[in-house]
């Protein structure tokens, strides 16, 4: 859990101790830590000079603390700030209003927040990232503003100790996912281990009849029954899913990327995508197809934001009546996302359809629950963010047999962009596909995320007739 840290600097001569503005803000960021989702790991009051800053700062360093709110609970003096400047925390500098608008000034603290934002961009004369907040806990702009911060600063945690297994490289000529990991690890802090597909192959043969024959059941239990698959594609794909899950267990990996064509066919004469679904759906453990590892850290960073699952998905069909697109993927992914109709595992729709073979399976088959969504991707090596929040809707098209659903509305910073924008800038920026897709709008969470990490967000080319250039 995110840990975040109060420090209360006061002058003795103001009257913060009158106005209760210590307790008061404790008490309501304890009532914060409870929607929000952080602990309130360590509380100083009255903090008034430069050393007792820095033993504090030094302090919370040692403890783990993630980001310090160094609250101006009265007017204080400007060196303490400098004590809390480029630590292993993140800040956050606050003032609360004053409990009186006229007579003898109690606090005085927003001209010292004042002071301190000065301070901290032109005095230490470092790009020193830093966040204000006003008022107190109960106060319309505050928790407003902490929702995001705790988002992104959780999501930035996480990926900083993250694990990602590649399993089999990047899918033939996927030239556009290609990474760097020394500059992911750099960035991002994550770890990026690379191993051959045939140590998933060896220990799905380690897999026992029983083992095999109960998740089958359980996985026709997640579709209450419903299933188009041979009983071998059933249970093949029980056998793949309970490797997996030993794989990651045994390497401590929170996420795979993994390539599920061509080897798994011409191996197991299969395809993964079913037990791409049960582990992510059953286990929390993201898998990104193909060898994604971007888009594995990018589903990572999408669970923490929403606190939900994500779904790795690709852009595959315009609508210009409705202005939408369909986003879809050929079954491997939660099936948290499914719409009333439900979901039904099927063989997968392409693999093998000109064959006289028998359809090579086993994948989930669903339409998208209409809501609120947003559509993101890091991409660059974790150097630049795609972020567009949009609307799943309904559609007299049901879209193409796989996970699937046509998404409208389009708006970056909360500002509407068409189809047309939204296809441009994807195709003069390049955004490597895929694309990660979650419930709910998140735009203000991914946007500090990129603002604390320095990463650049993807700005709406607007559509043109003539060429547009990038970077241009």
């Amino acid at each position: 859990m995110l840990k975040l840290a109060y420090v209360g600097a006061h002058l003795a001569s103001y009257l913060a101790e009158e106005h209760q503005v210590f307790k008061k803000s404790i008490d309501g960021l304890q009532r914060l830590s409870q929607t929000l989702g952080f602990e309130l790991a360590s509380i100083h009051t009255h903090v008034s000079s430069r050393q007792e800053a820095k033993e504090i700062a030094t302090g919370l360093e040692a403890q783990g603390i993630d980001f310090v709110l160094l609250q101006n609970s009265t007017f204080a003096m400007g060196d303490l700030v400098l004590e809390f400047a480029n630590r292993r925390f993140r800040l956050g500098i606050w003032a609360t209003e004053e409990p009186v608008k006229e007579g003898a000034i109690p606090l005085n603290n927003f001209v010292s927040m004042n002071l301190q934002a000065g301070i901290l961009r032109h005095y230490i004369n470092q790009d020193t990232p830093f966040k204000w907040f006003y008022g107190f806990p109960d106060h319309p702009w505050f928790a407003k503003r902490l929702e995001p911060t705790v988002a992104a600063l959780r999501a930035i945690k996480r990926l900083s100790s993250a694990r990602i297994g590649l399993v089999g490289g990047i899918a033939p000529t996927f030239y556009n996912i290609h990474f760097a990991e020394r500059i992911l690890r750099q960035k991002l802090g994550v770890e990026i281990g690379q191993h051959e597909l045939s140590e998933i192959f060896a220990l799905f043969k380690q897999q026992s009849a029983e083992k095999i024959q109960a998740t089958t059941q359980q996985m026709l239990d997640a579709t209450v029954g419903r299933s188009e698959l041979s009983e071998n594609d059933l249970k093949t794909s029980a056998a793949i899913y309970l490797a997996l899950k030993n794989f990651a267990d045994l390497h401590q990996y929170d996420a795979l990327a993994v390539s599920d064509w061509p080897v798994f066919q011409s191996e197991l004469n299969v395809h993964p995508g079913m037990a791409f679904s049960y582990l992510d759906d059953k286990d929390a453990i993201p898998v990104a197809s193909e060898g994604d590892v971007l888009g594995a850290i990018s589903m990572l960073t999408m669970n923490e934001i929403n606190a939900k699952k994500s779904l790795l998905l690709d852009m595959n069909d315009l609508d210009l009546e409705r202005d939408a697109v369909l986003m879809w993927h050929c079954g491997g992914s939660p099936l948290s996302f499914a719409d009333d109709h439900g979901v039904i595992w099927k063989n997968h729709s392409t693999l093998g359809r000109k064959s006289t073979n028998p359809p090579m399976g086993a994948v989930a088959d669903y339409r998208f629950k209409p809501q609120t969504a947003t559509i993101m991707r890091l991409g660059d090596n974790g150097n630049k963010l795609f972020i567009v929040d949009a609307d799943i809707i309904e559609s007299p098209h049901s879209g193409f047999d796989g996970t699937r659903g046509w998404l409208s509305n389009f708006r970056f910073d909360q500002k509407a962009l068409s189809l047309a924008d939204l296809v441009n800038t994807i195709m003069v920026e390049g955004i490597e596909h895929h694309f990660i897709l979650g419930t709910g709008n998140h735009s203000e969470a991914f946007h500090e995320f990129a603002a604390w990490l320095n990463i650049k967000v993807t700005k709406p080319i607007f559509y043109k007739s003539f060429l547009q250039r990038f970077g241009k």
